[in-house]
């Protein structure tokens, strides 16, 4: 079991409650592997989760109820935060980043979180923290 904490993307949130995603079983085996206590996320992730749920009403209230159990805890963001995600934005351009990816990258730094739980490689592959070194990204079984 890891016992840094992690940060979860919106993808990766998706594909634990989602039999039908190409990822369910590595997402899955993975969340039973995150440190308790030190699970987070941010309200552009969930916001964006529940969007891409549609009308899977089942599947959105147990990813809330995840959320709401404390299982996962939801960092703030204030307008401090502001700049460092408009930094996010600026220096991978060319990434096509949206809202959810930059806070979470610029949380990642905020709050010295490494590992970020996701099914986007191509982005997060990418991201760095400020000092270069890459994310460590979960699940392993997708690498």
């Amino acid at each position: 079991m890891l016992s840094d904490p992690v940060l979860v993307d919106t993808g990766a949130l998706l594909a634990m409650y989602n039999k039908r995603d190409q990822h369910h079983e590595a997402c899955r085996e993975q969340s039973l592997n995150l440190p308790l206590g030190k699970v987070f996320t941010c309200w552009p992730v969930i916001t964006e989760a529940v969007y891409m749920l549609g009308e899977k009403a089942a599947l959105r209230e147990e990813m809330l109820d995840t959320v709401q159990s404390q299982d996962m805890q939801i960092l703030a963001l204030r307008s401090g935060d502001l700049q460092g995600i408009r930094d996010v934005f600026e220096k991978y351009h060319d990434q096509q980043v949206d809202l959810a990816d930059a806070c979470l990258v610029h949380l990642a730094e905020r709050e010295n979180i490494g590992s970020i739980f996701t099914t986007d490689r191509r982005h997060f592959s990418v991201f760095r923290k400020l000092n270069g070194e890459a994310f460590s990204l979960l699940p392993d079984a997708m690498m």
